[in-house]
């Protein structure tokens, strides 16, 4: 049986047996045919084994061509629906468009199974940019109501998230962001010193002493937190806690939904320029030019105890970043030093820079710094080794932060820039290629900055927080509802193009969100 594109079926029977013609023609291929037919099936198959090892390789290529027909099954049609849904649901857009073209039975068993719903779901589960976009979007309810949303709706809504994603990725190159700006409003010394934030809220750290909470759909403040007798440098917060440290010298544990101070911890002897938590630990480093490292076993933040300090660097230790391999520390001294995690063991110094360090991320195994000498180093953090130096920015870079695809970096020149992350992993790409854009919307000293696949979120010494937003003003959704009940033609009509991934699968996006760890340079910021 041959399967073909308009799901009919069709037998070697259908067309003239030119076998048949050559049997009645010539009489000896009709004894011997009518011999073969004569035996039993396992003598069939050893003299048809035997009869193919005497051919020539041109003989076993029309043999080949001659069984492909014979060998052909249309499986899908022939399963239980249940059993076929099961198999296409593992086919990405482009051989999933291709499934519902090859016969009504294909099309039907995709159209039965919600199978471009289930598509749009598991890239919600798998891409973080997806969940995000449905959330920022507003469809992401609409994927989980099945009956309510027919077949085309979700083959519909997905061709669009695509266009959204591609314009969106767009929109970092050549696109106007669209502003919100928050005013701090601080009553005395001005300055916004470090942030985090998530889908619902930001939270600030500022010079006057305060930890501020922002609602990020209003922007107005919603809580205020106040205990530190200095200014608050550095901040992390997750599910259950906010941690800060200040220019106090102490380190204060806060309930992140209702506010109570909870703890303070007090091991440094000077400012807390900045700290880390993840995964039952903590690192804090100080202007007293040590690192400490915490645990947070249990779930009361009154267990946190400190386990080890790590000495070694010659200046203030402006900001650390770990994970379960390395911690990783920068300072004023011009280095960068590399620690075990679990053993608090020295490994290697990264040196290249030509002044003090103020800033830096590390993932994997790429560490990624910024410097008074105004530059931006991508380093690999095994061997040691630069990778790549990155110039623009005018004065000191404060801040800098990496995801897959793009590092984005602040600098005392109220300047941001986007840089191509690839592109600058890639030596052959020239240096002015690298930089994707600069903004310039800060009037003074870009502090910290946090950023997703849609927007950067950054605070300065002018006061304020500003969001840019980089989603797309195009809305590509309003007209899905109207074509809900169009032909099966009209579907047909969306190209292969249309269903292409505009972020292909081995792009991992990992989290750029949930922890911040820029700089924060007490002994430059509280003098300026």
């Amino acid at each position: 049986m041959v399967l073909t594109r308009s799901g009919a079926s069709s037998s070697s029977s259908d067309a003239p047996d030119e076998s048949s013609k050559k049997r009645k023609s010539n009489p000896e291929i009709s004894d011997m045919v009518a011999t073969f037919e004569e035996w039993n099936s396992e003598k069939q198959t050893d003299f048809v084994k035997t009869l193919i090892g005497k051919m020539c390789h041109e003989q076993l290529w029309d043999i080949d061509a001659a069984l492909r027909p014979f060998m052909m099954r249309d499986f899908i049609s022939s399963l239980p629906e249940y059993v076929s849904e099961h198999i296409l649901s593992y086919l990405d857009a482009r051989s999933l468009c291709a499934a519902e073209q090859v016969s009504r039975q294909w099309r039907d068993v995709v159209e039965n199974g919600h199978l471009w719903r289930k598509l749009i779901i598991r890239n919600i589960g798998s891409k973080e940019i997806w969940a995000r976009l449905g959330k920022r979007r507003g469809w992401i309810n609409h994927v989980y109501k099945s009956v309510e949303f027919g077949p085309y709706y979700f083959k519909k809504l997905y061709t669009k998230i695509v266009q959204d994603l591609k314009m969106s990725n767009e929109m970092w190159g050549s696109g106007k962001p669209n502003l919100r700006k928050i005013d701090c409003a601080s009553h005395d010394s001005k300055g916004v010193y470090c942030l985090q934030y998530d889908d619902r809220k930001i939270i600030s750290g500022l010079r006057d002493n305060t930890i501020k909470v922002w609602d990020i759909d209003t922007l107005k403040n919603t809580m205020t937190l106040t205990g530190h007798t200095g200014s608050v440098l550095c901040m992390q917060y997750d599910e259950r806690i906010i941690v800060t440290g200040s220019s106090d010298a102490c380190i204060r544990i806060w309930d992140v939904k209702t506010g109570e101070h909870l703890q303070m911890l007090i091991h440094h002897c000077d400012a807390v320029l900045h700290l880390r938590f993840q995964n039952g630990i903590m690192v804090s480093c100080s202007k007293d030019r040590t690192i400490a490292v915490w645990s947070m076993n249990g779930t009361s933040p009154q267990n946190i105890v400190m386990k080890h300090v790590l000495v070694g660097h010659r200046a203030a230790v402006n900001v650390v970043d770990f994970d379960e391999k390395y911690i990783v520390s920068a300072s004023g001294d011009r280095t960068i030093r590399v620690w075990s995690t679990q053993q608090c063991e020295f490994v290697r110094t990264l040196s290249g820079h030509t002044r003090g360090i103020a800033c830096l991320q590390y993932h994997g195994n790429l560490v990624v710094s910024g410097s008074s000498d105004c530059s931006i180093k991508l380093w690999d953090i095994e061997v040691g080794a630069i990778l790549r130096t990155l110039e623009g920015h005018e004065e000191l870079v404060r801040c800098i932060r990496f995801d897959s695809r793009r590092i984005v970096s602040g600098a005392y020149d109220g300047k941001i820039k986007v840089w191509d992350l690839e592109a600058a992993l890639d030596p052959r790409v020239p240096l002015g290629n690298i930089c994707i854009r600069t903004i310039s919307e800060h009037k003074g000293r870009v502090f910290r900055l946090q950023f997703d696949e849609f927007q950067i979120v950054s605070s300065s010494h002018d006061d304020t927080i500003v969001i840019f937003d980089f989603l797309s003003p195009h809305d590509y959704y309003s007209d899905i509802q109207a074509n809900i009940d169009q032909s099966y033609q009209s579907m047909d009509a969306i190209s292969d193009y249309e269903v292409e991934e505009t972020f292909p699968a081995e792009h991992v996006y990992f989290n750029a969100t949930f922890h911040s760890s820029s700089s924060s340079i007490g002994s430059l910021d509280e003098h300026s």
